[in-house]
């Protein structure tokens, strides 16, 4: 058993190489259940929950306590479904999410923008090469920036990742493959100790969403939910 996070720019293919992992693996595969999960915490709209997630406080602005709020219940939501001790997670900020929990295996997946660019051109027809370029640029900017005032790191620092893989030479197939037999290596193996280490994180997440939203938030993020 092993917790992996996919760090993607848009239209990488990570969720294709997550969905590969989960099958190859037999583990569950998250996405954006995490921001539902979150959403349900504040009584919030997932979209609202994702566009704070994604839009960075502006230069001159604070993190403010709503801002922080949105973080960690996403924190809070993934660090429960990680006590279970197997997964795969290719949603926003994973690898800063579970930093602070151990053995998590952490891939960055990157590829060259021309290949992001023929595959948003082959989901969307109407959409033109110089669009799709503009676009995934504006959203690499922002998710960099997003990192940065948060979290003060560079998204690209490869000291964030025990893997980076590089799309333009390596077939999504492979990578799947690499990123499998290295998750089954001891290192990443989920043991006892692990796992109470998981869930005293988990526990920890839930009292700083307490702290942050208020007592009715205080309630395991999972509870009443599947896994």
């Amino acid at each position: 058993m092993a917790i992996i996070t996919i760090s993607r720019g848009t239209m990488s293919g990570g969720r294709a190489v997550a969905q590969c992992l989960a099958d190859r693996l037999g583990y569950p595969c998250l996405g954006r259940e995490v921001l539902q999960t979150a959403a349900r915490m504040l009584g919030a709209s997932e979209e609202t929950v994702l566009h704070k997630l994604q839009t960075p406080p502006g230069l001159w602005d604070h993190v403010t306590r709503e801002r922080q709020a949105y973080v960690v219940a996403a924190q809070a939501a993934l660090a429960a479904h990680c006590t279970t001790g197997s997964l795969v997670y290719h949603g926003l900020a994973g690898q800063l999410l579970l930093r602070d929990v151990p053995g998590v295996l952490r891939v960055r997946l990157i590829a060259p923008v021309a290949i992001r660019v023929q595959a948003i051109l082959a989901q969307h027809s109407r959409t033109n090469h110089v669009a799709a370029e503009r676009f995934i640029q504006s959203v690499d900017r922002q998710r960099r920036r997003w990192v940065r005032r948060m979290y003060g790191v560079e998204i690209n620092d490869t000291s964030l990742y025990e893997l980076t893989i590089n799309l333009e030479s390596i077939t999504l197939a492979t990578a799947c493959v690499m990123i499998a037999e290295l998750a089954r290596q001891p290192h990443y193996e989920v043991t006892a100790d692990t796992r109470q280490r998981i869930q005293a994180f988990a526990a920890d997440c839930d009292r700083r969403v307490t702290e942050v939203i208020g007592p009715r938030a205080g309630q395991h993020p999972a509870s009443g939910e599947g896994a």
